[in-house]
């Protein structure tokens, strides 16, 4: 049975991993756009989930720095996520601030854009 799990567990963290990649790259060359972050967000909760679930079947090497890694990378796309709801929230009823969510959501996307670049290139 153990080895039923381990296999589940192996193939079901390369499925979500495979995904993640896919979305890595469509949000890396689509970064203007909400959507692409937002499934970005979607692979990394989903494969990050996995990964702790599923740890003690799931060889050792690696998987906590990737865990780490997919936290950080997290945090800088929902940076943006988050400037996204906040603009489509305030929209013309304040032009100034939405204005200065722009410009931080650029700073954020450019973050996000250069971090992307390197895991794909892993």
């Amino acid at each position: 049975m153990k080895d039923s799990i381990e296999d589940f567990a192996a193939a079901h963290a390369a499925r979500l991993s495979k995904k993640f990649q896919k979305e890595v790259r469509n949000a890396a060359k689509h970064p203007d756009d909400e959507e692409p972050i937002h499934d970005l967000r979607v692979s990394i909760r989903r494969l990050s989930q996995c990964l702790s679930e599923f740890r003690e079947f799931l060889p050792r090497h690696k998987k906590k720095r990737t865990l780490k890694q997919l936290a950080k990378l997290m945090d800088l796309a929902a940076e943006m996520r988050n400037r996204d709801i906040a603009i489509a929230l305030v929209g013309e009823q304040n032009p100034g601030l939405v204005v200065s969510l722009s410009e931080e959501r650029e700073r954020a996307k450019r973050k996000l854009t250069r971090t992307l670049n390197r895991w794909r290139r892993r």
